[in-house]
């Protein structure tokens, strides 16, 4: 095993193999490579990753070698598609090793002298086998730290290090100076740490945007949504056979309970009840398309903006503050529509923003194809045969939110998520429109479709809307 930054495959991927011959490279369940013939330099640099550890210049060989610019481009692609783990080795030991969480993260050689700095939003939990891990919400990679003295290291990258400060702080370790690039290329790669001004401060803490997210609302955004980690997500039901799930109502308590009275059998049921009762998940499209006016009217009655009050200290007013159709907490009123829209009577398919000051679609530029992907999420999300005429995907302007709440920011905007995911299934069941909430969703995936920064305005919640028609009526699975 060489010292330094090695690299190998990322597991699961494997070879693929044919006659004794290596033929491709796969991702079960995700990804499948096929190579044109391997001659023997690229059949022993595919072994060489599937092994074991290796150095990039072990595995493409001198620059003036005849294969050293396919292999190179070869690691390049497999770098693309996060198929590679690094690991910084000495003397036989994996010190650390960086693995990819998501097909957005790429390797960044650590350049310069610095300063580095940890990030406030870099965590370190134990993870089984491998030990500790450190992570951090805006990256999409993570360090696995096997050597417990690496953490001293860490821990001293909370003040401001250049990199003779860094390669001081692994003497204790054992390790050399050369070592220091390495390991900060890792720390770097992962996201955990990044260079930092003369003063300290790192860009998150001088972006207005970052500046506002507060640790636990960051990360639990990250972990809750697709896009920023590796973890198996949805239903999963990991407990299966495992652990017995909890019965749908919970035991009687210790006393006799007190009946109470239902609605009177004479007395006529406003039409609001009849909407509630109604109310289902409808996850199939019907064989009518949703039409404009529809749309509107759906709009109107679930995110327009009334009126805008504006800011009077006189009346302890320091912001402004939003009426409309649903509660805001605080008025604040940050939540976002967005529109993929697949087949609408009136409506060019395309990727629209719902203006609700003015009640008016916003065409929004340089969507596609990201939209197509939208909408094919959320098909697959719903397991429906099509996708649903219209996705409207909820985004936060999460600074709206916390420039006023501590500790309860990102809590707030997922309850009046809730709220709005709520409404909207009363106002199409009352139009008589085929509504879906979505549980799940891509952050990054939206942050394509809108080119909006993340750390901005970001995705918390999906909602499919399709014309009238079939769906769910089976009171057993309907949500």
């Amino acid at each position: 095993m060489a010292d330094g930054l090695t690299l190998a495959l990322q597991p699961p991927v494997r070879l693929l193999e044919a006659g004794g011959a290596i033929v491709g490279l796969e991702e079960p369940g995700r990804k499948r490579l096929r190579l044109p013939e391997a001659g023997p330099s690229r059949e022993a640099f595919l072994r060489c990753l599937a092994g074991g550890a290796s150095t990039a210049e072990a595995l493409c060989g001198s620059p003036g070698s005849p294969d050293a610019l396919a292999l190179s481009y070869l690691l390049a692609l497999l770098e693309q598609e996060g198929w590679l783990r690094y690991a910084l080795t000495w003397e036989g030991r994996v010190l650390a090793t960086l693995e990819p969480l998501t097909p957005a993260f790429r390797f960044q050689p650590a350049a310069g002298a610095g300063p580095w700095r940890l990030s406030r939003f870099a965590w370190l939990r134990r993870l089984e086998p491998e030990g500790l891990v450190l992570e951090n919400p805006l990256g999409f990679g993570r360090v696995l730290c096997r050597e417990p003295t690496l953490l001293a290291a860490l821990g001293g990258l909370c003040q401001p290090r250049i990199l003779a400060g860094l390669a001081g702080l692994l003497e204790p370790a054992g390790l050399p100076p050369a070592m220091a690039r390495p390991f900060l290329s890792l720390l770097v790669s992962s996201g955990a740490v990044a260079a930092c001004a003369p003063d300290g401060r790192l860009p998150e803490e001088r972006e207005p945007a970052l500046r506002q997210w507060e640790f636990h609302d960051l990360l639990f955004h990250s972990r809750s949504r697709d896009g920023r980690h590796g973890e198996p997500a949805g239903g999963t039901l990991r407990f299966l056979g495992d652990l017995p799930p909890l019965p749908a109502l919970k035991p009687a308590g210790p006393g006799p309970g007190l009946p109470l009275p239902g609605p009177d059998p004479d007395a006529p049921d406003p039409p609001f009840f009849g909407v509630l009762a109604a109310r289902r998940s409808r996850r199939e499209p019907g064989p009518e398309p949703i039409t404009l006016a529809q749309l509107g009217t759906f709009l109107h009655h679930v995110a327009r903006v009334r009126a805008v009050a504006p800011v009077d200290p006189e009346a302890g007013r320091v912001y402004e503050t939003v009426a409309g159709p649903c509660p805001g907490g605080g008025g604040l009123h940050e939540l976002e529509l967005y529109l993929s829209v697949a087949r609408c009577v009136g409506l060019a398919p395309g990727f629209y923003h719902y203006a609700a000051g003015s009640h008016a679609l916003e065409p929004w530029p340089g969507a596609a194809p990201a939209p197509a992907r939208l909408l094919a999420q959320a098909q697959a999300a719903m397991g429906a045969a099509a996708p649903p005429d219209l996705l409207f995907t909820v985004a936060a302007r999460v600074q709206r939110v916390a420039w006023k709440y501590q500790t309860l920011a990102y809590a707030l905007i997922l309850k009046n998520t809730g709220v709005l995911y709520q409404q909207m299934y009363l106002v199409a069941t009352a139009l008589g429109l085929g509504p879906c909430g979505i549980g799940s969703g891509d952050t990054e995936l939206f942050a394509q479709a809108s080119g909006l920064d993340p750390a901005v305005e970001t995705s918390v919640g999906e909602f499919a809307l399709s014309g009238p028609g079939r769906g769910t009526e089976d009171g057993a699975t309907a949500r």
